[in-house]
């Protein structure tokens, strides 16, 4: 194999890698956006971080959309934060509103 072939194995190895991560991570997020007691929370902190990234032009004006649309219905949104196959999911996931969604979770799982 060629050093380059090998660098470019490497590089897409480790992409996966992440791409697995952020879709574990958001797993918990996805399970909560389908109860109706915690959805309103995570919705609502997902709407201040797509407004944010909007009102600073801090993400691209797809994803912004993307997002707005899902997080009309949650249901749809956690569909996206489950899928693990389609690379829409994996590119929304890497451009995702729920970072304080995430934390939260993970600070709970550890409790």
């Amino acid at each position: 194999m060629s050093v380059l072939a090998r660098v470019q194995l490497l590089a897409r190895q480790d992409k996966q890698a992440v791409d697995e991560q952020r879709l574990k991570k958001h797993l918990p997020v996805a399970r909560a956006l389908r109860d109706p007691s915690q959805a309103p929370l995570i919705v609502a902190e997902a709407r201040q971080q797509v407004a944010l990234w909007r009102n600073k032009n801090l993400c691209s004006a797809d994803y912004i959309e993307a997002w707005e649309n899902l997080l009309n219905v949650p249901a749809q949104a956690a569909a996206v934060l489950e899928d693990a196959f389609s690379s829409s999911a994996v590119q929304l996931r890497q451009n995702s509103p729920f970072v304080a969604s995430v934390r939260r979770c993970k600070i709970q799982r550890a409790a």
